[in-house]
């Protein structure tokens, strides 16, 4: 199974790297998406304003690998520019093949969210059922931004801080977590690896 890693040209990408590669992918890093691979990684570093600029310049080439039928994971802020538009740092455009924009987490606790919190089923079907194997366990979030998705049934996952987010979206061969697999841990591991499995039927 051969992953590529999206480089925007901020933030460390070892960490993700290492993890997919624990779990059985062959991984290559690289500031330009091009087909040739089973899945494609958005990686959770940056700012929305940023990523979104850099993506934005290969939008139709990623659309069209969308539209191949290429699987793709969206880490935190990589999850974040599959919906329409996000207000980090203004008003700014994703790639929308996701209806729903991006915001901050309505909470009265303090942002941002970081640490381990619990994750549970929101949706078991299809593409969600990868999630299923996190349902009541602990995974790692650093984030102030969340998804406010316009289908309810694409949220695989939720969380809680001071309210409810999704945790985890999906339809089809995308997805998209808003926590980070490659800081949880050995629950992260096993949910690459339940994506890698996935994969290989």
């Amino acid at each position: 199974m051969k992953s590529l890693v999206i480089n925007y040209g901020v933030g460390n990408l070892y960490s993700i790297s290492s993890s997919l590669s624990r779990t059985g992918f062959e991984v290559e890093i690289s500031s330009i998406p091009k087909s040739g691979y089973d899945l494609i990684v958005f990686p959770g570093v940056g700012s929305f304003p940023a990523v979104s600029r850099y993506i934005l310049r290969y939008r139709d080439i990623l659309d069209d690998l969308y539209r191949s039928g290429i699987a793709f994971l969206g880490i935190c802020i990589g999850m974040h520019i599959l919906f329409e538009y996000s207000f980090e740092g203004g008003l700014n455009r994703g790639l929308g093949w996701f209806k729903g924009y991006v915001d901050k987490l309505r909470t009265s606790n303090k942002l941002p969210h970081i640490g381990w919190d619990k994750v549970f089923i929101a949706n078991n079907s299809g593409t969600c059922s990868l999630g299923s194997l996190l349902d009541n366990e602990y995974v790692y979030f650093i984030h102030s931004y969340i998804v406010y998705p316009a289908e309810e049934d694409i949220v695989c996952l939720m969380s809680e801080y001071g309210a409810k987010f999704p945790a985890m979206i999906a339809r089809g061969r995308v997805i998209g977590v808003q926590f980070h697999p490659e800081k949880s841990g050995k629950m992260g591991l096993k949910f690459l690896e339940s994506i890698y499995r996935w994969l290989k039927r």
